[in-house]
């Protein structure tokens, strides 16, 4: 009878805990979604709109905008700028400093909520510099000069 207790209150607690993690996974990850992709489901039933996304894609060549917002801390500069891919334009407003990296044409990631229909509003944006993965052609001449220093 008692032994009965503990593995019952054991197989509640141990439900109750895996229930916590599913969960908690569930509401930290984001799926990364190309920008056409997700301005494909807008005006469907299917809209991201109210959601936390991580959209993927390209800086636009827009010019980047800049807007100062009065807030309880003060002033703040609002970056606003646009994100495309395959002919797909999503608008983002971001609240803190670029990148480094960031550019026109570059590859972005950005993290927010889609407040409307081709808008979000980033907490996070993320770029990648592609000359690291781009593969680099030898130089005939250093190749050259490495085989003679080989030999010697």
């Amino acid at each position: 009878m008692k032994n009965t207790r503990y593995l019952a209150g054991g197989a509640v607690i141990c439900a109750a805990m895996a229930a916590l993690v599913t969960t908690g996974m569930r509401s930290a990850t984001m799926a990364s979604l190309p920008v056409d992709k997700v301005r494909a489901a807008d005006n469907t039933p299917k809209s991201f709109v109210g959601q936390r996304l991580r959209i993927v894609g390209f800086v636009s060549h827009s010019p980047l905008r800049r807007s100062p917002i009065q807030t309880e801390a003060g002033t703040v500069d609002v970056a606003h700028f646009e994100v495309e891919d395959k002919g797909s334009v999503v608008q983002v407003a971001f609240r803190d400093a670029l990148p480094d990296t960031f550019r026109a044409g570059g590859p972005v990631q950005v993290d927010g909520r889609y407040v409307s229909a081709g808008i979000i509003e980033a907490d996070h944006v993320l770029t990648k510099c592609p000359s690291k993965y781009e593969t680099v052609k030898p130089d005939p001449k250093k190749q050259k000069a490495m085989k003679t220093a080989e030999k010697i």
